[in-house]
């Protein structure tokens, strides 16, 4: 296939003279991602390449969505609710038994009942790794979960839970069985030949507990045989999918860049700039009588072309000084009239008239206000949570914001049962309990009518019902 070559010159607003405002963004990643071509590098320890796949058409998109998203507030603020809504209170370990009335109960576990669980818990910081896989998920759809074992060969203890930063992971590419192989890890990606790749096998993301466990020689392995490999390391991708991607997923909030609200919402930002440090706006237009630089001249005795030239610059650098200081503000400037007789006015030397032009500083206003409705509405973010309503009405009640705030608690459930996946197959390497379960605890807070103010609530689980309150 013969590959075309296409320069991006990026989009510019014009601002007048050699002012202009960049709006350009690399989509390249809307390509479908089985049309890419990946580059072979040699990873640490191994005497062969691997061909691994970039996330899109750049090897730098990952980090220049970062880069990008740094940029906005609303798109950072969004991300950071996000992420921050998705994690909630944190883990919480439960079980669920069947009580005598038959009904099914779950009930949170305590540290003294489960102890080798919550020290697993600890000793991998589990929160922060939480919190990394959710940060991913929220920018890139994608993260990636690394299972660590013991060095004994003979036996399937896991350790250690690792969350490898999806802006540098790239998955090698898919053989004729559709299965992609390697995990690669690297911090500069850029380089083609780089040597400092770490490739670790990865399993196979439709039945990746399946391929653990046949792995670590717990059941048979795809040629029907049962015997564990030499390999301590695993990588597990998790997704959430999006159609069309063979590779990778592609978030549907990076619809911003793509439909060049983010660029439009960032134009009006640099356009407000260049106007405070590249335009000039005078406040005062100065007239001079030509006649009183003949008199300037000869109080200065200034007989020569250069002599009259420094004492006219002189003059002029200090009305314009005396203009814009600001230490000067309230003073006055002395001049010198003349009344004529003939023509019934005043003949000044000096006239000073302020210019009634208002500052551009409130320009775009309802513009900025409609951009940052849109990137909020394309990342699945209600503004009036964040405290941007959008339309006339500029306030939302209590009610409302928790309503919506409830709304964006439960979109995220699919994400939150995702990142506690990798706790379920820590139980089943490990032989935990079997009716131990992980789930992330939200918070809601609603109001009484008792006049006896807010009611927190943990871990809301619908099928029973029964929530912990702490008043």
């Amino acid at each position: 296939m013969k590959k075309t070559h296409v320069q991006d010159f990026g989009n510019y607003v014009l601002l007048g003279h050699s002012n202009s405002v960049l709006l350009s963004f690399d989509t390249t990643d809307t390509i479908p991602d089985f049309d890419i071509h990946g580059y072979e590098v040699t990873p640490m320890g191994m005497n062969k390449q691997v061909e691994f796949m970039p996330r899109g058409g750049g090897r730098l998109l990952p980090l220049d969505i970062i880069r990008k998203s740094g940029k906005n507030v609303t798109i950072s603020s969004n991300l950071d609710f996000k992420t921050s809504i998705a994690y909630g209170e944190g883990i919480q370990v439960l079980r669920r038994y069947r009580a005598e009335d038959g009904r099914i109960h779950v009930d949170e576990v305590l540290r003294s009942e489960q102890p080798k669980v919550f020290e697993f818990l600890e000793l991998n910081d589990i929160n922060r790794f939480i919190m990394e896989l959710i940060n991913d998920l929220r920018i890139y759809n994608d993260a990636f979960v690394e299972y660590v074992f013991d060095r004994d060969k003979g036996g399937h203890n896991l350790v250690q839970l690792r969350s490898r930063e999806a802006c540098y992971s790239l998955i090698s590419k898919q053989d004729k069985k559709g299965h992609s192989r390697w995990h690669g890890y690297c911090v500069d990606w850029n380089r083609k030949s780089s040597t400092e790749t770490l490739a670790t096998p990865l399993l196979d993301r439709n039945f990746p507990l399946y391929d653990l466990k046949s792995r670590m020689g717990m059941v048979p392995n795809e040629d029907g045989k049962q015997q564990a490999t030499g390999d301590r390391r695993f990588v597990q991708m998790l997704s959430l999918p999006t159609s069309g991607r063979f590779y990778y997923s592609r978030p549907y909030w990076w619809s911003v860049f793509d439909s060049g609200w983010y660029d439009f919402s960032n134009s009006i930002i640099n356009f407000k700039k260049s106007i405070i440090h590249n335009e000039m706006v005078p406040r005062h237009v100065v007239y001079v009588k030509e006649s009183f630089y003949e008199k300037l001249y000869k109080d200065h005795a200034a007989d020569t072309d250069e002599k009259k030239k420094a004492v006219r610059k002189k003059f002029m650098d200090e009305l314009d000084k005396f203009l814009a200081g600001e230490e000067n503000a309230g003073t006055s400037l002395l001049s010198h009239f003349e009344y004529n007789q003939m023509k019934g006015g005043e003949m000044k030397d000096i006239i000073i008239e302020e210019i009634d032009e208002r500052k551009k500083g409130g320009d775009y206003i309802e513009d900025s206000e409609e951009s940052s409705n849109v990137l909020c509405y394309g990342m699945g973010v209600h503004s009036s949570i964040l405290g941007n309503s959008p339309g006339k009405s500029k306030t939302i009640n209590g009610t409302e914001a928790r309503e919506l705030f409830t709304i964006q608690q439960a979109l995220s459930k699919y994400l939150q049962q995702l990142v506690v996946q990798p706790l379920y197959y820590a139980k089943a390497m490990n032989g935990w309990d079997d009716d131990l379960e992980f789930s992330i605890a939200n918070l809601q807070l609603t109001v009484l009518d008792a006049n006896s103010g807010a009611v927190k609530q943990k871990g809301i689980r619908p099928d029973t019902n029964q929530d912990t309150k702490d008043s």
